[in-house]
């Protein structure tokens, strides 16, 4: 891993942000708000009228809302070529069928510019920080030329006929990344069911030894959860054969004994989905600090019974929304999954809380908490502008309700769209 200077903020004259609603998430939203920023950093919130000084430029956003950029959690950009490609269905009949698609003659150079348009989307929808996972590794290189703010997953899958395929090929591909202030290398051992657990373990330690963010995901299937306890007829004929091929067995463990024997003594991590989960987990998840990431409408896609995120939550998991693929969803809109869980689920969250899991929740998965996530002063300057009511009551509901298109993004306290 290198790290350098990423190209430079905004400098020069303060300036301050304001708008008819300014939402901190890390306190209550403020009529007549307004932002100060600096260097590309946030020096102050608060009512417009107190924290202008002499000289500042002014900017008046005016019947806005004001919140922090929105983070998604999980996502995997390269794929966002494929969207529309595959129908809804379960995991295991969307898994080969992309497969075929990828195997398709110039996959580099297509999942390359699928990574390009997928981080304009992103931005274009309020989302200034993704935690993106590449099975090839191109996603680095394409994104640091890009504004949005990342964290670049580099994935161990002992199944695939490329690298990274064990825990020295992931070092290595680790190791090409050029880190900057706004890209991070983070460590992604696929799965419980596609690296064995001596590999998960080992890359879980990189992570944790280089000081860096990791995620897998976990418990996303009923027949995982049984091939981990041994039943490996519970998968599907074609992932038994390719297990037989690289001799991966079944650890004969529970989701959760796995995850605690691979994760002891690292650093908490991501667990994208966890979409099943038995009695007592929740609890454990939560004395362990992991971040659960649950991606509403990808779930809804593979034909999933409601997600046990609230449950989790009531245990005190911190859960984060994410939108997995362009390939596995309508689009990665990360507003459209928080509208999603308010109008289509049964007991969902607040509107204030579901706007903290797109923001300061999904900072905190991806170890970005304290510098992003939240308008704090100290903070990055990135912020998203939505179009609101000013005499609104509650215009954050209003906002997740609406899911609208944002008025302006800000990454660094440079304006991106």
């Amino acid at each position: 891993m290198v790290r350098v200077e990423s190209p430079t903020a905004e400098l020069g004259t303060p300036r301050v942000l304001t708008a008819a609603w300014v939402a901190p998430v890390a306190a209550p939203p403020l009529p007549s708000g307004g932002v100060r920023i600096a260097d590309g950093r946030i020096t102050a919130v608060g009512p417009a009228a107190g924290i202008i000084r002499p000289g500042d430029r002014v900017d008046d956003l005016g019947a806005a809302l004001l919140t922090p950029g929105l983070v998604n959690p999980h996502t995997h950009l390269e794929l966002t070529d494929y969207a529309g490609r595959i129908p809804p269905g379960s995991l295991w009949e969307w898994l080969p069928r992309l497969v075929v698609l990828r195997r398709a003659p110039g996959q580099a150079e297509r999942e390359t510019a699928a990574v390009a348009r997928g981080a304009a989307q992103s931005l274009a929808a309020g989302v200034t920080c993704v935690g993106d996972i590449s099975r090839l590794n191109l996603h680095w290189r394409v994104l640091r030329r890009r504004p949005i703010r990342k964290v670049c997953y580099v994935e161990l899958l002992a199944l695939a006929d490329d690298p990274p395929r064990n825990v020295d090929e992931l070092r290595a591909a680790a190791d090409e990344v050029v880190e900057d202030d706004r890209l991070t290398v983070g460590f992604t051992p696929h799965a419980p069911y596609s690296v064995p657990a001596d590999q998960l373990r080992a890359a879980l330690r990189l992570a944790h030894e280089r000081g860096r963010p990791w995620c897998t995901h976990w418990a996303e299937t009923r027949a995982e959860r049984a091939f981990l306890l041994g039943e490996t007829a519970a998968l599907p004929p074609f992932l038994r054969d390719l297990l037989a091929q690289c001799g991966l067995r079944s650890p004969g463990l529970s989701a959760i004994e796995l995850l605690e024997r691979c994760a002891a003594d690292v650093r908490p991590g991501l667990l994208a989905h966890f979409n099943y989960a038995e009695a007592g987990e929740a609890e454990r998840l939560a004395a362990a600090g992991h971040t659960v990431v649950y991606c509403p409408r990808a779930h809804q896609y593979f034909g999933h019974p409601p997600h046990p995120f609230r449950a989790m939550q009531r245990a005190g998991v911190r859960v984060a929304l994410g939108t997995d693929s362009a390939a596995s969803n309508h689009d990665l809109r990360l507003l459209a999954e928080a509208q999603f869980v308010l109008t289509q689920t049964p007991d969902p969250p607040p509107p204030a809380a579901l706007l903290r899991m797109i923001t300061l929740d999904a900072a905190h998965a991806l170890e970005l908490g304290a510098t992003i996530g939240s308008l704090e002063p100290g903070k990055w300057a990135d912020l998203a502008a939505f179009p609101c009511d000013p005499a609104s009551p509650d215009p954050v509901a209003d906002l997740v309700r609406t899911a609208p298109a944002p008025l302006g993004v800000w990454v660094a306290g440079t304006r991106v769209i």
